[in-house]
C-alpha cells in the first residue's frame, strides 16, 4: 500500500472532533495509533479498535502509545493547514511507527491495516468477527507491532494479550471509545448505561470512573476505579486511571501505589510517570520522573508544565517552556504560559517574536493564537496590531480576532476604528455579549455614555448584571459620581454582594472620599479575602495615600477628574498607553505630583522608560523624596542602563523608607549591575525578609550574587 492510500485513511479522521490536549512518546519505541475508518454499520469499531490497540501496546516495557484522541489533534491541524498529517505526526510525536486502518463488513469483518515506519507504508489485510472482538484486536495489535519491526518475547506477548481478554459488547463501544480516546463528549449517563450491559469490563469501569471524576461524582469515581483494578490488576491503563482518581481525591499513598503498579507493568508509561512525579516531594526524583515522562510522551502538556515549574533558574524555565512549545505547538495553554514567562522577564519584543514563531508552524496556527497578541504590552502595540490583522486575513470569520483587533485599536487611541470593527461583529452576531460590552466601553470612553448604557440595557437581561455592567462602564468612562449614584441606594438598602460593595468602595475613592472607601473595601475583604477587585482597589488607595502624604485623594474637577479616573481604570486593566494618555490629559488641565507619578508609572509599564523618567522628575519636584516614586525612578534608570542614576535614586528610596521591600530588591539589581555583590546580597536578603513573596523572583539573582561575592 502506498502513501496516498495512508493519506486517504488519515483524511477520514477529520470527522472526529477532539480536544486541545495532546500527548505522545519519547526514548522508547513510540507508536501512535489513529482511529480506524469504519463502515457505517460498525462505525464505533473504528475508534474502539484503535483504543484497544493503544491500551495493549502500553502493556509492554519499551513501548508507549498515547491516547488515540491526541493524534487527532495533529491530524486535524495538519489537514486544516494543508500539510501531510503523517509527516506532522511523525515530527511532533517523534513516532517510530504510526498505525491506521479501515474496517468494512457487518458481522464478518475485513480490516486493511497500515503501519507507517519512516517513508515506508506497510499494509496487511486481516479478518475477524464482530462476535469475537478480543481475537480481532489481539491479531491487529500483534500484526501492527510485527510490521513495526517490534519482536516481543513470550512474557510480553502474554501481558499484551491479557489486556484484550474480555472485549465489551458492541453497544458499549460508542461511549467507551470516546472516553478512552480522551475526546470531548463522553457522558457519564451513557457510560452508566453501558456498565449495565458489561458489568464485568474493567476497561469500561475505569473509563467511567475517570469521567465520573470529571463530572464531580467523587464517590462513584473512587468506587469504580477500585473495582476496575480489582478486576484487572495486571492492566497498566486501568491502574493509571486508579492513580489519577485517587490522587485527585487526596489519597496520595493509594495513588502512588497505583502508579507504581502501572510502572511495574510498563516502566515507560508516560502518564504513570507524570502522575507519580506529582506525588513525590523529592525535587530530584520529580525532575527525573518528568524527564522520563516527556521522553516517552513529547506532547504530554501537564508533564511539560510541571517540569518547567521545577526550574528555579529563569533561563532554564524558559528553555523548558520553549521545548514544550516545539513539541506541542497547538497547545494554547503552553503558549499562554510561555508568553507570560517572556513578558515577566521584561521582553515584550521577545513575546511578539514568540507568537510569530508559533504561527509559523502550521500546526500551531489558530485564531486563538493570533488573539493572544491583544495581551501584549503597549511597547509593541503597533506590531501586535499588525499581527492580529494578519490573523484576521487568514481567519476572517473569527469574532475573537475581531474583538482582539478592536481592543488593540482602543489601546492605540483609535476609538472610531474599534467601534466600526465591533459593529461589524454585532451585525453578524447580534447576541455576542462580549462584542456588545466591548462596544459599550468604547462608546463610554468616547463620552457617549447614554448610547453605551442603552446598548447594554438592550443586551443584558438580568437587572443585577446590567447594573454591574453600567457601573463598570461609568467607572471606566471617568464618571465615578454617576457610578456612586447608581450604587448608593443598593448599598444603603443592605446589599451584601461583595462585588457590588467593592465597586461602591472604588467609586467612593474616585470622588475623594478616601476614608469611607477604605472602610468599605476593608469590610469587603473581611467577607471575601480573595476578591482581587477589592484587593487591587485598596492597594491603590494605600499607594495614593503614601504618595501624596495624606489620607485624602487628589481633588480634581471637570475634564481633569474624568481624565484621571479614565487613567486609573486603564491601569486596572493593563492598558498602559491609554492610561498614560489619560493622565497626560489630566495634567494639561490640572498639573499635580500624583498625576505626574501615575503618568510616569503608565509610561514605564508601556515600555517608555525615558518618558517615565521625565514624568517622575516632575512628580519629584512636587512630592519630594517619596520612596515609591524613587524606587520606580531608579528602576527606570536601571532599564536604560544608567546604573549610576539608578543607584542614587534607589539608595534615596530605601533611606526614605527602609521597609520598602521592592526598593531593596531594585537596589540589589543595581548593585549587582555594578559588581557590588556583597551589597547586592544584603539588599536581596532584606527584600525577601520584608516580603517573602519576592523569594522566587530574587532567588536566581541572590544565588549568583552570593557565588560572585566569595
Amino acid at each position: 500500500m502506498q502513501r496516498h492510500l495512508s493519506a486517504a485513511l488519515v483524511a477520514a479522521l477529520t470527522l472526529f472532533m477532539v480536544s486541545a490536549s495532546a500527548l505522545a512518546q519519547g526514548a522508547t519505541t513510540r507508536v501512535v495509533v489513529f482511529p480506524f475508518d469504519a463502515s457505517r454499520s460498525v462505525d464505533a469499531l473504528g475508534l474502539a479498535s484503535a483504543s484497544a490497540i493503544q491500551r495493549a501496546i502500553n502493556q509492554v516495557d519499551g513501548l508507549y502509545a498515547p491516547p488515540v484522541g491526541d493524534a487527532l489533534v495533529v491530524v486535524q491541524r495538519a489537514n486544516q493547514a494543508g500539510v501531510d498529517p503523517i509527516a506532522a505526526a511523525q515530527r511532533l510525536f517523534q513516532a517510530d511507527a504510526i498505525v491506521l486502518g479501515r474496517i468494512v463488513g457487518q458481522t464478518q469483518l475485513e480490516v486493511e491495516l497500515v503501519v507507517v515506519v519512516g517513508d515506508d507504508d506497510r499494509s496487511e489485510t486481516l479478518t475477524g468477527n464482530v462476535n469475537d472482538l478480543s481475537a480481532l484486536w489481539r491479531s491487529l495489535t500483534e500484526t501492527a507491532l510485527r510490521r513495526a519491526d517490534v519482536t516481543l518475547p513470550p512474557a510480553d506477548l502474554g501481558q499484551l494479550r491479557g489486556a484484550l481478554t474480555r472485549a465489551p459488547s458492541l453497544p458499549s463501544l460508542g461511549p467507551l471509545s470516546v472516553a478512552s480516546a480522551r475526546l470531548p463528549g463522553a457522558r457519564l449517563d451513557d457510560l452508566r448505561a453501558a456498565l449495565e450491559l458489561d458489568p464485568d469490563s474493567a476497561w469500561l469501569r475505569a473509563e467511567t470512573a475517570r469521567v465520573a471524576l470529571l463530572e464531580g461524582d467523587e464517590a462513584m469515581a473512587l468506587r469504580l476505579a477500585g473495582e476496575a483494578s480489582a478486576l484487572a490488576p495486571e492492566v497498566a491503563e486501568v491502574r493509571v486511571v486508579e492513580g489519577v482518581v485517587r490522587a485527585a481525591l487526596g489519597e496520595a499513598d493509594a495513588a502512588e501505589g497505583a502508579f507504581r503498579a502501572a510502572l511495574a507493568i510498563n516502566p515507560n508509561h508516560a502518564q504513570a510517570l507524570a502522575g507519580l512525579a506529582g506525588l513525590t516531594t523529592d525535587h530530584a526524583e520529580r525532575a527525573a520522573l518528568l524527564d522520563r515522562s516527556i521522553a516517552a510522551a513529547p506532547r504530554l502538556v501537564d508533564a511539560h508544565l510541571a517540569y518547567a515549574t521545577l526550574q528555579t533558574d529563569p533561563q532554564r524555565r524558559l528553555q523548558a517552556l520553549r521545548r514544550a512549545a516545539e513539541r506541542v505547538p497547538d497547545s494554547l495553554t503552553i503558549q499562554r504560559v510561555l508568553l507570560d514567562e517572556v513578558l515577566g522577564s521584561g521582553d515584550p519584543r521577545g513575546a511578539l517574536a514568540l507568537l510569530q514563531q508559533v504561527v509559523a508552524d502550521p500546526i500551531g496556527r489558530s485564531p486563538a493564537t493570533y488573539a493572544l497578541a491583544a495581551g501584549l504590552p503597549d511597547a509593541v502595540g503597533p506590531q501586535a496590531l499588525a499581527f492580529v490583522q494578519a490573523g484576521r486575513e487568514l481567519y476572517p470569520d473569527s469574532t475573537a480576532l475581531a474583538i482582539a483587533e478592536a481592543d488593540l485599536q482602543v489601546a492605540a487611541g483609535d476609538l472610531e476604528r474599534a467601534e466600526a470593527i465591533l459593529r461589524e461583529v454585532i451585525t453578524v452576531d447580534a447576541a455576542n455579549v462580549t462584542a456588545i460590552e466591548a462596544l459599550a466601553t468604547v462608546l463610554g470612553r468616547a463620552g457617549r455614555l447614554a448610547e453605551a448604557e442603552a446598548l447594554l440595557a438592550e443586551a443584558v437581561g438580568d437587572d443585577e448584571a446590567l447594573t454591574l455592567r453600567l457601573v463598570e462602564l461609568q467607572l471606566a468612562s471617568g464618571r465615578a459620581r454617576q457610578a456612586l449614584a447608581t450604587l448608593a441606594p443598593m448599598v444603603e438598602a443592605g446589599e451584601r454582594d461583595p462585588i457590588v460593595r467593592a465597586y461602591y468602595g472604588i467609586a467612593l475613592g474616585r470622588v475623594g472620599r478616601v476614608a469611607e472607601a477604605r472602610a468599605v473595601l476593608e469590610q469587603v475583604l473581611a467577607d471575601a479575602p480573595d476578591l482581587g477587585l477589592a484587593n487591587r482597589a485598596l492597594g491603590a488607595l494605600e499607594q495614593q495615600a503614601r504618595i501624596v502624604g495624606d489620607d485624602e485623594a487628589l481633588a480634581l474637577e471637570g475634564d481633569a477628574a474624568v481624565a484621571f479616573e479614565q487613567g486609573l481604570s486603564a491601569l486596572e486593566t493593563g492598558e498602559w498607553t491609554t492610561a498614560a494618555t489619560s493622565f497626560g490629559r489630566a495634567r494639561e488641565r490640572t498639573d499635580a505630583g500624583l498625576l505626574a507619578f501615575y503618568q510616569g508609572y503608565a509610561l514605564q509599564r508601556a515600555g517608555d522608560s525615558r518618558g517615565a523618567i521625565a514624568a517622575y522628575g516632575d512628580a519629584r519636584v512636587q512630592l519630594g523624596d517619596n520612596d515609591i516614586l524613587l524606587s520606580n525612578l531608579g528602576f527606570a534608570h536601571l532599564q536604560l542602563g544608567r546604573l549610576d542614576l539608578a543607584l542614587e535614586a534607589l539608595q534615596a528610596a530605601v533611606a526614605s523608607n527602609p521597609g520598602n521591600a521592592q526598593a531593596h530588591f531594585n537596589l540589589g539589581l543595581a548593585e549587582y549591575g555594578v559588581a557590588r555583590f556583597v551589597a547586592a546580597v544584603a539588599s536581596f536578603e532584606r527584600a525577601v525578609e520584608l516580603a517573602p513573596e519576592l523569594a522566587q523572583t530574587a532567588e536566581p539573582f541572590l544565588a549568583e550574587a552570593r557565588r560572585r561575592s566569595q
